[in-house]
């Protein structure tokens, strides 16, 4: 089979456990672009989130963003937005504003968020991960939050009553059981889809807004068979596009779940699961293997 499209997930995928985009993936990646396959970024993210490590993959690619709710085009520019309808939106906040839990709400250009001090603290956890300084995390998510003008202070019920949009709400929590409970209460909201990309979050889209879709909607647009796209992911909110695939392919590292719908399985994150992929199913199909 001669593939044509190869979309991967970002955290737990195509980046290492330290957020780091490995050279062996770069190259990898780039090795198939050079032989006409459409590469595609998609992620649970919002934009200001992917563009550093788009810059650092050193091509253009189509982007994938907010679980599948925002579509960029090569040139950055959106072609499709789905947003959560109006009364589901007003419906969560007021749920989530009830608990005691972070989230922030994301459209395709702003997170706006209650809390600066929340805000920053959350970023400079993910920072550390990379293995920088305590100091030098506080100051890049600092700058991250006040200077790069992706974020917006705001009184979610006034952004409610002003008629603000989202495209996709994260919730952020150390307790698992807090997260499984209030997943359980936005269960009664009608027009959402309820998504996770790690054991300690929870998001929430529109319905029409999953990976899988935004896929299948981009398959057409660049008029590429079902058959002809690979799609690699992680955890849970990666299911919908590697069952839409033609080839649905799981991290070594994914949960349980995506491993049992997957039609093979790749290295690691860690282990350079994706250039596995590549070389194996782009570069040298007729080589293909079980790990």
């Amino acid at each position: 089979m001669i593939y044509k499209l190869l979309a991967t997930d970002m955290d737990g995928t195509l980046l290492m456990n330290n957020k780091v985009l490995s050279q062996e993936n770069i190259e990898a990646l780039k090795r198939a672009k050079n032989q006409g396959v459409e590469i595609v970024i998609c992620t649970g993210r919002p934009y200001p989130n992917v563009k550093p490590y788009l810059e650092q993959l050193g091509f253009d690619c189509w982007v994938i963003t907010n679980n599948g709710a925002v579509i960029r085009n090569k040139e950055g520019k959106i072609i499709s937005a789905v947003y959560m309808k109006p009364k589901a939106l007003e419906e969560a906040i007021v749920l989530l504003q009830k608990e005691n839990i972070y989230f922030h709400v994301s459209d395709e250009k702003y997170t706006y968020i209650k809390s600066y001090r929340e805000r920053i603290k959350n970023i400079q956890r993910l920072i550390l991960q990379t293995g920088v300084s305590n100091l030098k995390a506080h100051l890049l998510s600092t700058w991250f939050v006040f200077f790069n003008g992706s974020h917006k202070k705001v009184n979610f019920s006034s952004f409610i009553r002003d008629g603000g949009k989202a495209a996709s709400i994260f919730i952020l929590s150390k307790c698992q059981q807090q997260l499984q409970n209030i997943s359980k209460k936005l269960k009664d909201i009608k027009a959402i889809d309820i998504t996770s990309s790690g054991y300690d979050n929870v998001e929430v889209l529109d319905e029409n807004a999953t990976k899988g879709k935004a896929l299948q909607q981009l398959a057409k647009v660049l008029n590429i068979n079902q058959e002809a796209i690979i799609a690699v992911g992680d955890n849970y909110n990666d299911l919908s596009m590697i069952e839409y695939a033609g080839l649905g392919v799981a991290m070594n590292n994914a949960e349980k779940a995506v491993i049992e719908k997957a039609n093979w399985v790749t290295k690691s994150n860690e282990e350079h699961g994706i250039a596995h992929l590549v070389r194996h199913f782009i570069e040298a199909p007729h080589e293909a293997v079980e790990m």
